[in-house]
């Protein structure tokens, strides 16, 4: 089985493959891990190992004043955070009634939903959705939605639209979160 680092190099060369320059271009260098501890620490959060690997790959997409979001997409409708903005965030929502603590955005769609590392939970991926009251955990890990971000960019689940853009068919990217995450309440069948 691959680790997360190579899982997130098939992605980043899915993304090549698939004519995404402009995000390829603006994805960061990774950072020490030192230096994700510095930037990291608050009371409620601790790097997971899993950010550790993703942050020492890349720490995050630097956006550029007028920057659209279709051009820094790392997977349809979110961008990676670099870990100093998943911190600013953090500290702008920690004190809203629906985030807790522990939660550490790590990819954002721009208008105010992430998808966070719960760090209360050993690194669960939560979906915040800011017009939402409840958060359900999606993946069980940061690598169970990487190991699946793979296989749907594999099976062509995760394209380009014809606009240039990366586009998904749900319906199929639901089946592959279902199996990836078969112990995550949000993917089973109803």
């Amino acid at each position: 089985m691959r680790d997360l680092t190579d899982n997130l190099a098939l992605i980043e060369a899915a993304l090549q493959r698939l004519g995404q320059a402009v995000l390829l271009e603006l994805l960061l260098p990774g950072i020490d891990r030192h230096v994700l501890d510095e930037v990291i620490a608050r009371p409620h959060l601790a790097a997971v190992p899993e950010l550790a690997d993703l942050y020492e790959w890349r720490n995050g997409t630097r956006v550029p004043h007028g920057t659209k979001l279709e051009d820094i997409e790392f997977f349809p409708g979110f961008y990676l955070l670099s870990v100093q903005d998943a911190v600013a965030n953090y500290d702008a929502l920690a004190s809203g009634p629906r985030w807790e603590d522990g939660w550490l955005p790590v990819f954002a769609n721009g208008g105010g939903d992430f998808y966070v590392s719960d760090c209360s939970m050993n690194g669960a991926i939560r979906h915040f959705r800011f017009e939402e009251s409840e958060h359900p955990v999606e993946f069980s890990s940061l690598g169970a939605m990487v190991n699946t971000l793979v296989e749907a960019f594999d099976q062509g689940v995760i394209d380009v639209g014809t606009d240039g853009h990366l586009d998904m068919d749900f319906r199929v990217f639901y089946d592959l979160a279902e199996t990836h995450n078969p112990d995550v309440e949000s993917w089973r069948r109803k």
